[in-house]
């Protein structure tokens, strides 16, 4: 025969196990939010270190814009100097070729005066020039007479020039006196031992059209020959 027996726990165990599973409870919530609360600062002075990093980075990389803008001004403003050097360099050269060009030109002129080739001896015309004047129909002339051994012997004498063309289709001549401000003189006086040069300028008059310019060259001593000779009016350009 089987029999059934009931037994009957007290209130008070019951009671006890409640609170004990409270109990756990507290303690697992408190140690669930202090291991939040941790992570939450760990994960802070994280992000705080890793942004005074960045902080520090970007300071760096400011400091070095700005050191590499200051090296692009410096190299700038050296570039410009070097370049104004170089064109005044540029300038200075030219301008001593130019004034090589223009020694030659002198040394050949002087070594024509000293031993010419085709001058005769005695009282020449070595050379006539003409250029453009600063005034349309305006012209500067350039006569150069020499004197060929003459023994330390000084000329004189008197030149005239005269230019002669078409005006209105017909044959025109005036002298130097007829075109420009020399009135009442009649030529050029001369007086050199080796070489003298004679230059002025002269006016044509409109509608003349010059051909030629006509230079007698009349000396006071009788050992020197009467010169006369034509040049072609050619116009010589500026440099």
């Amino acid at each position: 025969m089987t029999h059934l027996v009931v037994k009957q726990r007290s209130l008070w165990h019951s009671w006890l196990g409640l609170a004990g599973m409270a109990l756990f409870s507290l303690v697992l919530a408190w140690g669930i939010f202090e291991f939040g609360r941790y992570r939450g600062g760990h994960d802070a002075l994280a992000a705080a270190a890793a942004i005074s990093a960045l902080q520090g980075q970007i300071s760096g990389m400011e400091q070095q814009h700005s050191a590499l803008r200051e090296q692009s001004a410096i190299l700038e403003r050296s570039g410009q100097i070097e370049r104004q050097a170089y064109k005044q360099l540029e300038g200075a050269v030219t301008g001593l070729q130019d004034e090589i060009l223009e020694l030659k030109a002198e040394l050949a002129f002087y070594r024509g005066i000293v031993s010419p080739a085709d001058a005769n001896a005695g009282l020449n015309l070595q050379g006539f020039e003409l250029s453009a004047g600063a005034q349309p129909r305006q012209y500067h002339f350039k006569v150069v007479l020499t004197q060929v051994l003459n023994n330390g012997t000084v000329v004189r004498g008197n030149m005239r020039l005269e230019v002669a063309g078409l005006l209105q289709g017909e044959q025109k001549s005036y002298t130097l006196e007829q075109l420009s401000d020399r009135k009442g003189k009649e030529g050029i006086a001369f007086r050199f031992k080796y070489f003298q040069i004679i230059d002025g300028d002269l006016m044509l008059p409109e509608g003349f059209e010059p051909s030629k310019v006509n230079l007698i060259v009349t000396p006071k001593s009788s050992t020197h020959k009467k010169l006369t000779q034509p040049f072609d009016w050619v116009v010589t350009e500026k440099n």
